[in-house]
């Protein structure tokens, strides 16, 4: 058998003649051999008029079919990675191949896989979900860079639980998410700091969803979501109330949810931080109070200093270094408040002004002004360096 036969174009042969030509070519069982034959089966899907495996006119028959799948599975298992790298390469912009054949491939070692599970047309839904299954964070990452994806197989993406994996999808405009998996993004995007700017790109971000992300995402993202659903802080007030309303109907009882919101553990647990809305919320102002002292180590006068000012800058300084919970800090302002205006009501965009105060100042930086506080009497002085402090 001469070497050139691997090469002749599929359709200037006889049907019969070309399928014995693979034949004498897979009965080649030599390095080279292998090799050619890879080569001859990448031209021959590669044909762009070549429908080998339909009805039309020039396909295979049956009994060629046959043989021709008996060659295609010898050539995968027998043949080096690297012919096998190259085959991949050849047929993963082919529609008109073998469903077994591509299956096979993109269940095969990542360098092969690759080609086929990002751009193979011939995978189906179901084939791209076993896949992700079953295989490596390598393949799913792969799946993730499809030009589309089906909100199906975005959910069993989202299911493996995979930051890398999950952010590459999020990145993909191709890849319909649905609205359950955004739920459960949004959700770990507290915790999970890269989900956050892609989460806000996504056109299925509900507006609901991004303002329950305004609790934990920076200041630059913050007005991201204030431009991008046309909010102003007057408008997100409803937000922020309605997160407060939460804070103070879980009052002894924090979620998990809510201990997630801290990024590092906190110097007080869940429960004194609602019981100080709790004290609030029944008028026991003196029991707040001593509840602060020792939440934040400062004496008596200046807890009821800070608590009373105009502002609230330092009250939420304070909070912060004792890192409560950004909704209860909220409530507990807006319970002040009510005090201090009797029961008038806060002028609409206060809150959502004190909360983006609140999630702007670094606990560590409040720390060390809270040092400094306990120190120096004449503390005002200190409130200057929380934009410029660095941690000691």
């Amino acid at each position: 058998m001469k070497k050139t036969q691997s090469t002749v174009s599929w359709r200037k042969r006889p049907r019969v003649e070309s399928v014995e030509a693979l034949v004498e070519l897979a009965r080649d069982r030599s390095r080279a051999g292998r090799e050619n034959l890879a080569s001859a089966v990448g031209d021959l899907f590669g044909d762009e008029n070549s429908d080998l495996f339909g009805d039309e006119d020039g396909a295979l028959t049956k009994s060629e079919q046959i043989i021709m799948h008996d060659i295609l599975g010898r050539l995968v298992k027998d043949v080096e990675i690297s012919v096998r790298a190259k085959l991949a390469q050849k047929l993963a912009d082919v529609d008109k191949v073998p469903h077994e054949l591509i299956v096979v491939l993109a269940n095969d070692e990542c360098t092969v896989a690759l080609p086929i599970l990002q751009r193979s047309a011939v995978l189906h839904d179901h084939d791209l979900i076993e896949i992700i299954r079953h295989r490596t964070m390598e393949h799913r990452l792969a799946v993730a860079m499809r030009a589309a994806i089906s909100e199906s197989v975005s959910d069993a993406l989202v299911e493996t639980d995979e930051p890398e994996v999950t952010e590459t999808l999020l990145r993909n405009k191709g890849g319909a998410i649905s609205s359950a998996s955004m739920t459960q993004l949004v959700e770990q995007s507290e915790t999970i700091e890269s989900y956050r700017g892609p989460l806000l790109d996504r056109r299925e971000l509900a507006p609901a969803m991004a303002k329950k992300m305004y609790w934990w995402v920076s200041a630059a993202l913050r007005q991201i979501i204030f431009e991008r659903y046309t909010l102003s802080p007057v408008d997100f007030d409803d937000a922020m109330e309605g997160a407060v309303l939460d804070a103070l109907h879980e009052v002894g009882h924090a979620t998990a949810t809510e201990s997630a919101r801290l990024d590092t553990p906190a110097p007080l647990d869940e429960s004194p931080q609602y019981r100080m809305i709790d004290v609030l919320r029944n008028g026991e102002i003196a029991e707040f109070q001593k509840l602060m002292c020792a939440a934040v180590g400062l004496p008596l006068p200046e807890i009821r200093r800070i608590m009373f000012e105009p502002g609230g800058e330092n009250l939420a300084i304070a909070c912060r270094a004792a890192e409560l919970v950004p909704s209860v800090f909220a409530a507990i302002y807006r319970l002040i408040r009510s005090v201090i205006d009797h029961d008038e009501g806060m002028p609409r965009g206060e809150l959502t002004r004190i909360t983006s105060l609140y999630l702007d100042i670094d606990p560590s930086h409040a720390r060390i002004v809270l040092r400094q506080w306990r120190r120096n009497p004449d503390y005002l002085a200190a409130i200057a360096q929380i934009g410029d402090v660095s941690p000691r």
